[in-house]
């Protein structure tokens, strides 16, 4: 048999990525050694909608997305008929109020009424707990799927969640293949009886199942990345797509200004040259992918006939049902919303691009917000995770809802001591996937840094510098000792950060990184935040300050109040107690009841 194998005089250009070649469409795709096409599949795509129920806004006015105008544009493509599969891949959950509300099961009800076929299982599915896709797999009219997810007994999610699932559609048996980033442990919080193997090899074992039951026309539907999803196309043989998600990637028509070399959808060829289609849809569902493809009678890709994803506009007419539920939905969170609790003179960064590569004036605030309010207890350095800052905020005044759509995983703050070298360790991995812009890039306070691009990783970090407590720098000194305040995700070892699980002296504070960055807005409005140095690309940092006096120690001396059975309490908890952060963390909705009652009084309370 001739195996089907793509023409090149169909393809703008070639270009190498890793080991393997992508082929990129000019228009359409043509296939020799494929028989003639004897069926169509439509498929419909989303991912990343991180409770996007609403659109995406720019400053008062929608630019895109929203569930209500993704069902008018779902229900027109359902209207022209054909064979039509409607796909997510995965990260449904987290990223506003309507996740801080209701945990994803108002993304459910809209999953549901949309009539989705399959979902793929993201890693944020699990930012808090299990407990949350439990209730929104059982509550689900379509699988979730993930083939790499190994669940025991032990789990509530055992016998929820599925590997592969077939579905009929026009007379044809379409598999489907689920896949969840292995870095699932690192970047969320699967807890138990929960464990993430190998995607590629867990897909292979899908499609060789599914091959065996006579199917032949196989999507894998992953949340792994572009990356991972390229290198899942190169290495496994027998898929026709790859619909993705993880890596938030704009392709074709979705990039502004358009790229050439990253068209919508990606063709790249299989271990034994047959090609595969690799689609993304961006995030939050500011567009709709929309896919046809060709098959011959043994399940070769023959052609993409239209690759065309439309943006999800203003200017669509929203469906009205949706919208009138949206209006229900809303009213606990508008009250919410509205609470004031500081004012900016400045727009507040928050760009998921530059809080994952660089220096930004939201990433400063917040670290300064959390040196401020554990300096008490002696904290001298902050780092936070870019990932873990969701959303710019714009000049004027700044509501509650803001600010829990910038920090939403309602984060405690963590003390813990490190040497210099493991404060340089922890910058190390902050900068050492800037390239796939990862989460775990370190926005700092209290101190500053330089760091090479080029440089290998391990290897970036070209400068670190601490404050003196007096205005200047002073290098960091290896071998001292360090109080650093982050956040209880990464103090766990999240987003690669392992080397902060061997700090010494750890406490949790209690104190949630929302409540603290409001406390510090309430406290010092207007705030004018600017970008100021803390992180250098590519250069030296400035001179270090003529001073002889060292580096403040962190406070460690054992205090003289005794604890029942005669130890003694350090005086850097007795601190924390002091300043309230022992028993301390109140949740979102008692802050906003409280925040909302002294807005009444015209005072607000600062705990």
């Amino acid at each position: 048999m001739t195996v089907p194998t793509i023409s090149r005089r169909t393809f703008v250009k070639t270009m190498v990525v890793g080991s393997g070649t992508i082929a990129y469409l000019a228009t359409a795709l043509t296939v020799h050694g494929a028989g003639p096409e004897v069926y169509t599949l439509r498929i419909i795509h989303t991912n990343d909608h991180h409770a996007r129920i609403e659109p995406v806004f720019s400053g008062n006015n929608p630019v895109h997305g929203g569930v209500s105008r993704r069902k008018t544009l779902i229900d027109a493509i359902r209207r022209e008929g054909g064979n039509q599969l409607l796909l997510d891949a995965g990260d449904v959950f987290q990223g506003t109020l309507y996740f801080n509300q209701y945990r994803g099961l108002a993304d459910l009800e809209f999953y549901n009424a949309l009539k989705y076929d399959a979902m793929a299982v993201g890693n944020h599915e699990f930012d808090i707990g299990q407990g949350p896709l439990v209730d929104f797999a059982r509550g689900a009219t379509f699988p979730l799927l993930s083939a790499n997810m190994q669940i025991d007994r032990s789990s509530p999610l055992f016998g929820l969640i599925k590997p592969w699932v077939v579905i009929w559609v026009g007379g044809q048996p379409i598999g489907i293949i689920g896949a969840t980033t292995e870095d699932t442990p690192v970047l969320s919080n699967p807890g138990p009886g929960v464990r993430f193997t190998n995607y590629i090899e867990a897909v292979r074992l899908g499609v060789e199942s599914l091959r065996r039951d006579g199917v032949n026309k196989i999507i894998a539907l992953t949340h792994v990345g572009i990356r991972a999803d390229r290198e899942l196309a190169r290495q496994v043989d027998g898929l026709s797509v790859i619909i993705g998600g993880h890596s938030h990637t704009p392709m074709g028509p979705m990039i502004n200004p358009p790229d050439p070399n990253r068209p919508y959808p990606e063709v790249i060829a299989s271990p034994s040259g047959k090609p595969v289609i690799v689609a993304h849809d961006w995030e939050w569902g500011r567009w709709l992918g929309d896919l046809t493809i060709g098959f011959d009678a043994n399940g070769n890709v023959t052609r993409v006939v239209a690759g065309r994803p439309t943006e999800v506009r203003p200017s669509i007419d929203p469906d009205g049902g949706f919208e009138n539920r949206i209006r229900t939905l809303r009213g606990p969170l508008d009250q919410l919303r509205a609470t004031p609790v500081g004012e900016t003179r400045v727009a507040l960064n928050g760009a998921r691009a530059d809080v994952r590569s660089k220096e930004t004036n939201l990433g400063n605030l917040i670290a300064d917000s959390m040196l401020a309010k554990t300096a008490p207890a002696g904290a001298q350095l902050a780092i936070m995770n870019g990932g873990g800052i969701r959303t710019s905020i714009p000049e004027g005044r700044i509501t509650l809802g803001q600010v829990l759509e910038v920090l939403p995983f309602g984060n405690t703050l963590v003390l813990l001591t490190l040497t210099g070298e493991q404060v340089k360790a922890a910058l190390e991995n902050g900068v050492s996937q800037v390239e796939q812009t990862a989460g775990r890039f370190p926005q700092v306070g209290g101190m500053r840094y330089s760091w090479s691009a080029s440089a290998p990783v391990g290897s970036r970090i070209t400068g670190i510098q601490v404050s003196d407590g007096r205005g200047g720098f002073v290098p960091i000194d290896p071998n001292a000792s360090y109080r650093v305040v982050v956040n209880n995700f990464i103090a766990g070892g999240g987003d690669g950060y392992s080397v902060l699980q061997q700090g010494t002296n750890r406490v949790d504070t209690g104190f949630l990184d929302s409540d603290v960055l409001v406390e510090y807005l309430q406290a010092r409005s207007p705030v004018s935040p600017q970008v100021e140095g803390r992180i250098v690309q590519d250069g030296v940092l400035p001179g270090v300050a003529d001073v002889t006096a060292p580096v403040p120690a962190p406070v460690e001396t054992p205090a003289a109040l005794p604890r029942t059975g005669g130890e003694s309490l350090p005086a850097w908890l007795l601190a924390l107690a002091a300043a309230g952060a022992i028993g301390s963390g109140l949740r979102l909705r008692e802050r906003a009841a409280r925040i909302a009652a002294a807005s009444e009084r015209e005072t607000v309370e600062v705990e």
